[in-house]
Formats: C-alpha cells, structure tokens, sequence
C-alpha cells in the first residue's frame, strides 16, 4: 500500500514544530489519504526549512496565521521542495491521493493558490478553519472535499486504487501494465494525464517511500542505485537525511 510520509522537520528544531496526522472517516479513503496539521509550539530559535518529499499526491494548504487567506494546491513533483516557514507557523491541510485532483499536470513541481474552488470562498473557509477548534477542522476539511466532489472539481476516488494497494510489488513499468489492465501506450498517455507524473516518475516515487518507510532498498537494483536515486530526489544521501531530518 502506498503510505507517504513526510518526515521533513530538521531534527534540531523538532522540540518546537508538531506535525500530526488524522485518518479520514471511512466515506472519504477513497480520496484523502490524511488531514493534517504543521504548527509551531514556540517562537523558534532560527527559521525552519521544511522538505517536502515528493509523493505523488496533491496537497491543500491552509495558512492560519498567514496575511493571504488563499489555499495553496501543491505538490513537489519527483524532487523535493525545501520551504522556508519561518520562525511561527500554523498551517492545516488535505492530502489527497494521486489521481483525485482534477488538472493535477498544472500543479506539480508548480504550486498554485486559489482564491475559489468551484464556488467556495477560499478566504472565508480559510477564516472559519482559523476561528473553529482543532477538533472541528477535520470536520470542516472533510466537508470541503464532499462539497467540491459535489460540484466536480475534484474527483470521487484515486484513479488507481488496484495500482496503489499493490505499491510494495510495483518495480516496472510491466508491473503497472499487469495490473491496471491497461496497454503499456495506455499508461504512458493517461499518468500524465491523470495525475501529473509520467509513469516511470511515478515508479520512483513509490520507490522511495518503501525505501523511506522501510528502509528497503530490494526494490533498487543495489546499494549504489538506491544512494543515487535517493540523493537525487532529495538532493542529500540517506545517512544525511536521516541524521538531519525526523
């Protein structure tokens, strides 16, 4: 199963920055892998640099102590982004599995924000999430994807929950041609379309959270491939990333 992490919080600032994540109620794992918040718990010492890995899905981002009530809509593409949040921060948000955001070929690797989303004020909701409890913005968050579900701005489901519950045993291309029934040309035309990333993109992605969640690397041809691909998507080698990343 694909479980993306993000496990990008410096190690020497991780006693003031909490990340958590919540599960979605049973009517939306079809389409939210997790809700999620990013907050400070003090003014920290220097600014944070968070590194977002890439995971194939399409993030939303609310910004709660932010001057722009705008949502963000992003996603890192196959490197990692390293985003400057400052000294204070609270940000919640939406993680949405590949496939569910509709035009997901105009966000990755080139984050956008929205003012609206089908008819939705951004800024009001985003002011509502900022003045409700913490307990209520899951509540709040879920609600947004069933009115845009609603209104056709995003999709119902990932568009490939076979491929998707099957990630651990995806190495090739073949593998994603056996078993999503579709042609090998099929594939090469709908990834993009479907979810931005070109289906060899895609394998790598998925390669790299075995390997982040696991620390696996059967699924590198060896130890040389998986330090090569592993700095090349997060632009430092696994030793560093696990000494300077939590």
């Amino acid at each position: 199963m694909h479980t993306p992490v993000q496990p990008g919080i410096p190690r020497f600032l991780q006693d003031g920055v909490f990340y958590q994540e919540h599960h979605p109620d049973s009517a939306f794992r079809d389409q939210i892998y997790c809700l999620w918040q990013l907050r400070t718990t003090c003014i920290l010492p220097t600014d944070c640099h968070y590194l977002v890995v890439p995971d194939a899905c399409i993030d939303l981002v609310f910004d709660l102590f932010g001057q722009t009530k705008d949502v963000l809509v992003m996603s890192p593409g196959i490197r990692a982004l390293d985003l400057n949040l400052g000294r204070q921060f609270h940000y919640c948000g939406i993680r949405l599995y590949p496939g569910v955001w509709r035009g997901s070929q105009h966000i990755i690797a080139q984050s956008q924000t929205f003012s609206s989303l089908g008819d939705i004020n951004m800024p009001a909701f985003t002011r509502q999430l900022s003045a409700s409890p913490e307990g209520d913005r899951q509540q709040l968050l879920q609600n947004l994807v069933r009115q845009l579900t609603l209104q056709g701005a995003v999709n119902g489901a990932a568009w490939m929950p076979k491929l998707l519950a099957q990630a651990d045993h995806l190495t090739r291309v073949d593998d994603l041609v056996r078993i999503s029934g579709y042609s090998r040309r099929q594939l090469q035309r709908l990834f993009p379309e479907k979810t931005g990333f070109s289906a060899h993109d895609f394998l790598k992605i998925l390669r790299f959270h075995q390997a982040l969640a696991n620390q696996r690397i059967d699924a590198y041809t060896d130890q040389s491939h998986y330090i090569r691909e592993f700095k090349r998507i997060t632009g430092i080698t696994p030793v560093a990333f696990r000494q300077q990343y939590r």
